[in-house]
């Protein structure tokens, strides 16, 4: 699979600013504290150290949380073959999770049912050649919020690690292959059965490297919980239940330090009072 032919000049200005260009994604600033446009997500300090990677974060469905100001209108066809692509990303994320539904025991159309309006969101990452990669990473180590998500890399150079027995280990792009993480959702819902994958993304001191990355998540008003035929006296409740969009609004204000905005929900296993919410989702 090569990248969207109609998808990648947005960044395109970054190379050309360094000899005095217009920078094509300036003209879509990512807004202090907000989520969607090109900039740097995550950021909180001034003088916090920045990961070495631009990028353009779109909402794509459902429609309400689109802004189509932050849309690229360079080149002429970015956004029809955005939403011709996230089309076919949205229906690949429905067959995993039937898939996904099927190991467990459940039936196929069981998160489906439950995600209601789901959300989908693009993020294009753009990493520049890094004098020093040694220093710097290209996104720090994290997991996803969402459910599934689904990674297009660039096949120029691996970038991509995976946490793994303690290492990291590097994920090599294979030609017209995409990459499908699990999210923090899918762990809370499992209560544990599937873990969401912490990954990260280094530099390279001579390559330039662009990713696409397609979140795939629960509508912000569905209840997330441990469902119950995974909570056992063998093995407890892991995680209370909350709101999606509470989580996705903890997740976007919060520093990317490994899986520790699971915390947000997890339940204190050493206590032994009951957890205050219940813990089904149903």
């Amino acid at each position: 699979m090569g990248f969207l032919p109609g998808c990648e000049p947005w960044h395109r200005g970054r190379a050309a600013g360094r000899d005095g260009g217009a920078d094509e994604g300036e003209k879509y600033p990512m807004a202090p504290g907000g989520i969607q446009g090109y900039g740097h997500a995550f950021v909180f300090s001034e003088d916090q150290k920045l990961d070495w990677c631009n990028m353009l974060a779109l909402g794509v469905e459902p429609a309400f949380i689109r802004q189509p100001k932050l849309w690229p209108t360079t080149p002429a066809k970015f956004k029809e073959t955005l939403e011709r692509y996230s089309a076919e990303i949205r229906g690949l994320c429905r067959r995993l999770l039937a898939h996904i539904a099927e190991t467990l025991g459940l039936a196929p159309g069981t998160f489906g049912d439950m995600f209601g309006e789901a959300v989908q969101a693009v993020r294009m990452n753009f990493y520049p050649p890094c004098p020093r990669p040694e220093l710097v990473l290209g996104l720090s180590a994290h997991s996803d919020g969402s459910a599934v998500t689904v990674l297009q890399q660039d096949m120029s150079c691996a970038g991509l690690q995976v946490l793994k027995d303690g290492a990291w280990v590097p994920v090599h792009p294979i030609p017209h292959a995409l990459v499908i993480n699990l999210g923090d959702s899918l762990e809370v819902l499992t209560n544990g059965r599937y873990k969401s994958v912490e990954h990260r993304a280094v530099t390279n001191s001579e390559q330039d490297r662009l990713s696409l990355v397609t979140f795939y998540a629960p509508a912000y008003d569905v209840e997330l919980g441990p469902l119950p035929e995974f909570v056992t006296d063998e093995v407890p409740c892991r995680y209370r239940r909350f709101n999606h969009g509470e989580y996705s609004r903890h997740y976007v204000t919060s520093r990317l330090e490994g899986k520790k905005t699971l915390e947000f929900a997890k339940i204190d296993q050493t206590t032994t009072t009951a957890p205050e919410e219940p813990c089904s989702c149903i």
